[in-house]
């Protein structure tokens, strides 16, 4: 690690700062309600997968209230972050997983939390991405997404016609076994189909059909790993992103292999232009859902959800005009009520990726950058503890069938009782919150139309929230 590091004016005035020598690694614990707490702060992570080269929108990101960045197990990196007034996350790679090249990986990992894992900006660890679910996407990628193609062209140009037919009826066999799940003999199958034309499978003994060995075999080499970080470097906690898949006995098993957990969903605009998500539903209210389905595979431990920080169509190469309105960037309305779902269903913290593909003069950056500027000032409100008293939230009856209850969630912040109020239907709804008797003639404001203000009466406050909306009461 560098002793000093010298960072250009815009941060610090090319000052050197002295970092090893001065500064100490960040004091890093999880309070009992599930909230990151750096140096005795209580700390709502706000976060970026993205690290800017660009010092100006790196400065951007702070200045937004962004607290947490993505670095390179690397001393520069580090200090870099640092000297912006910004912490920082690794990702350990597959050093974490021992399942496989043991000394090799446990020496790297080994290094890694050595050479970095006291520096100042470092606040987390974080393990493979996806992991869980790539055991499974990565067969689903090579057994039936590429292989069939490659099957059929191969069968096309053999010039054994006999042959090219029983391996075209095998391969047939094998499509139609994969769609009634019967996944081992349709492997077999294709694998037969390849042989027939006396190449050697491309997938032989790796698919679908053992992906559940795999996944059981990366969690011990995964379990095995973090015991072995946590021996090094007891200071700074673990966090695992799964992929919006799997189910939730399997977040159970790997989420012993972490301190923090969560998922990225990244709705819009929704089926069937991103279809990111694989429950019923496709909309904007997905990232509840399934923060709840992350909160219930590490119960008691924290939930930090990735956020869309791109548009479906800024993944393609030279995406034309019409994709790029089909596959568009989320809204300014649909960013904020994604982050504030989220946090009524129990997140700690939230994270945007896919900003790497995103113009930094855009609208749609600027409209993030919002987001999280309005996020980063209520800091002390979303890190507050929730308030223990029991409220209660109904509405007046209207046609339109209600999937879900109208969320409340209570945050006992240094300012008084704040309160979000979320409407995940495709209605509006007029709530009624009651069991506000200790609010008793409080007037609360909607933080984001100030001029709308509501009194506590009788223990009761009535409010109206927009379909898929939420409405934050402050108070006044």
């Amino acid at each position: 690690m560098s002793s000093a590091a010298c960072v250009l004016s815009k941060f610090t005035g090319c000052m050197v700062i002295l970092f090893a020598a001065s500064a100490q690694a960040a004091t890093v614990t999880i309070a009992d309600d599930r909230m990151l707490v750096v140096d005795g702060k209580r700390t709502f992570v706000l976060g970026l997968y993205e690290n800017p080269q660009d010092d100006a929108v790196l400065r951007a990101v702070k200045e937004a209230g962004f607290n947490l960045v993505y670095s390179a197990a690397d001393a520069a990196a580090l200090d870099r972050l640092h000297a912006a007034g910004l912490y920082a996350w690794i990702n350990t790679g597959a050093n974490i997983d021992l399942s496989q090249e043991r000394e090799q990986r446990e020496r790297a990992l080994t290094a890694m939390a050595q050479s970095s894992g006291k520096h100042p900006a470092l606040i987390v660890w974080e393990v493979p991405d996806e992991a869980l679910w790539n055991n499974w996407y990565s067969a689903i990628q090579a057994r039936w997404e590429r292989e069939p193609g490659q099957l059929r062209q191969k069968i096309a140009e053999h010039p054994d016609a006999a042959a090219a037919q029983q391996a075209r009826e095998k391969a047939t066999e094998s499509e139609r076994l994969r769609h009634v799940g019967d996944y081992a003999a349709s492997e077999a199958a294709a694998d037969a189909a390849w042989k027939l034309l006396g190449v050697e499978p491309p997938h032989a003994g790796f698919g679908v059909a053992n992906a559940a060995e795999r996944s059981a075999k990366m969690l011990e080499g995964m379990r095995a790993g973090y015991t072995l970080l946590k021996s090094l470097d007891p200071a700074h906690p673990v966090w695992m992103n799964h992929a919006p898949r799997n189910q939730i006995a399997q977040l159970l098993a790997y989420g012993t292999a972490a301190d923090i957990a969560g998922c990225d969903i990244y709705p819009v605009p929704g089926a069937p232009y991103s279809g990111h998500s694989d429950l019923a539903d496709q909309t904007t209210t997905a990232v509840g859902a399934y923060t709840d389905r992350m909160q219930a595979g590490v119960p008691g431990k924290p939930v930090w959800m990735v956020l869309q920080g791109f548009g479906w169509a800024d993944l393609e190469e030279n995406p034309s005009e019409e994709s790029r309105q089909k596959k568009r960037r989320p809204t300014l309305e649909e960013t904020r009520f994604m982050a504030y779902d989220a946090i009524a269903h129990g997140a700690r913290g939230l994270l945007y990726w896919g900003t790497f593909k995103v113009e930094k003069d855009s609208a749609f950056w600027q409209d993030l950058l919002t987001v999280v500027q309005d996020l980063s000032k209520l800091q002390d409100v979303l890190a507050a503890p929730d308030a223990t008293m029991k409220i209660n939230a109904a509405y007046a009856e209207m046609a339109g069938s209600i999937e879900s209850d109208p969320i409340v969630l209570a945050k006992e912040a240094p300012s008084g009782i704040w309160l979000l109020l979320v409407n995940e239907n495709p209605d509006p709804l007029r709530f009624q919150l009651t069991g506000l008797n200790a609010l008793e003639g409080r007037t609360y404001a909607d933080h984001y139309k100030p001029g709308s203000t509501h009194e506590v009466r009788q223990g009761k406050i009535d409010t109206f929230v927009a379909a898929k909306s939420f409405v934050l009461l402050a108070p006044r």
